[in-house]
């Protein structure tokens, strides 16, 4: 390895360290809403399906900025998007706390979520820019490390700081923490785009894809079977995130009798016991293939849900959070990683483009359809669809996604 490209790695590590510290920043101030956000809402007078449209929102800027923001990072470097992207959820962040009315809560809460679904963008891209084929899953677990981090320790201070100064003190304090993390950005995080187009020129025999070969790869890409179920994997593990675990249980839970407080500790207790099972679902992926933790970790989550469903016990009720977090953990490396190793080359920003549209679509689709289920149907029915629809995608990836870790991997020894 000559100096510059040992002076790459090493900036691009320390930037790696301040990337996993902006999202931690981000994401804590953002779970210290989980538990308060949905009750918040209910105080202007909406019904259901418009209370997971707050709650989604957050997620769903994903399904708007997700392709664009990655051609941004394709074109004009990694930091544009992630800097930018930061500084407008700070903007979006700070006035929320002060929404006179739904209304404004609506639209203070989409600019947040445009400006963390294309930072999400830049996140996956930069991390695979610094990422091998070997080691890819366990980078982008970081970026599932950091966001655990903060929304495990978030939803403790955000229940406690309801129950003790009302619902609108946690707005303000995700104010505090998206400063921090833009500040953060702006400092510490450099420019990675270079380390992409490197491994391009030297890695790759033959010339460089021509805009022609760009838009012909990008088709095979949107219509590539496996893409599409991996992709609706990750829809509706969104759906269960966004629309299950941080829309309808609260609510549900909230009808069972369970307080912030009480509500704060499910959530924290399933982000805990998530974070340690992100580093197993990334190593497993690495070294087993990247379907092999996904039928355990779905099976898992249905679990979670169904004793959610049942129990109207405290026990039961941090039961159901300790199975959802280890089921979510283990699918979170796998759905990433393998659109990584998908990116045809030179589209590597538009791939985890389409990547994070398909989380948004699942924002969209969690809040507003289990929304729409729970409303007019029930929490219990609503709940179940979406535990049945989690496992059907599932196996949709083992049966249909075409294995990518010993594909790649023998590719590479026989151009060796």
């Amino acid at each position: 390895m000559n100096a510059t490209a040992l002076l790459s790695s090493l900036r691009a590590n320390k930037g790696v360290v301040a990337l996993c510290a902006t999202i931690f920043f981000t994401m804590l101030g953002q779970g210290a809403l989980f538990p308060v956000l949905p009750l918040f809402a209910k105080e202007f007078g909406v019904g259901i399906v418009l209370i997971g449209l707050a709650v989604g929102l957050g997620g769903t800027g994903r399904l708007l900025v997700g392709m664009p923001s990655g051609l941004v990072a394709q074109r004009y470097g990694r930091r544009v998007v992630l800097v930018g992207s930061i500084g407008l959820s700070t903007l979006g962040a700070a006035l929320m706390g002060f929404s006179g009315n739904f209304g404004q809560l609506l639209f203070l809460r989409s600019i947040v979520g445009v400006g963390h679904g294309a930072f999400q963008v830049g996140a996956a891209i930069y991390l695979r820019d610094v990422s091998t084929l070997e080691n890819r899953a366990k980078y982008q677990s970081l970026r599932e490390l950091s966001i655990l981090m903060g929304v495990t320790v978030g939803p403790l201070i955000g229940g406690t700081m309801a129950e003790v100064w009302g619902l609108r003190a946690p707005f303000h304090f995700q104010a505090c923490m998206m400063g921090i993390a833009a500040l953060i950005s702006l400092v510490y995080i450099p420019e990675t785009k270079h380390l992409a187009e490197m491994e391009r020129t030297t890695s790759i025999s033959g010339s460089l894809p021509t805009e022609e070969d760009k838009k012909r790869s990008f088709l095979k890409l949107l219509l590539n079977p496996g893409i599409v179920v991996v992709g609706l994997f990750q829809l509706m593990i969104v759906t269960n995130r966004l629309g299950g675990r941080s829309s309808l249980m609260p609510l549900f839970g909230a009808e069972k009798g369970f307080g912030p407080g009480e509500l704060g500790v499910f959530i924290t207790v399933t982000h805990l016991l998530q974070f340690f099972a992100v580093i197993m679902g990334g190593v497993l992926a690495d070294r087993f293939g990247r379907k092999f933790p996904i039928i355990p970790s779905s099976t898992l989550m249905l679990l979670g849900i169904i004793i959610f469903i049942y129990g109207d016990t405290y026990l039961l009720l941090i039961f159901s959070g300790l199975l959802l977090g280890i089921g979510e953990g283990l699918a979170g490396p796998p759905p990433a990683a393998f659109f990584a190793d998908m990116a045809p080359r030179g589209l590597e920003g538009v791939t985890m483009g389409l990547f994070s549209t398909y989380a948004g679509m699942g924002a969209l689709f969690g809040t507003m359809f289990l929304g729409a289920l729970a409303e007019f149907w029930s929490f219990n029915r609503a709940l179940w669809i979406n535990g049945l629809l989690l496992m059907a995608t599932a196996i949709l990836f083992i049966t249909v996604a075409r294995e990518t870790v010993s594909q790649k991997l023998s590719l590479s020894s026989d151009g060796s």
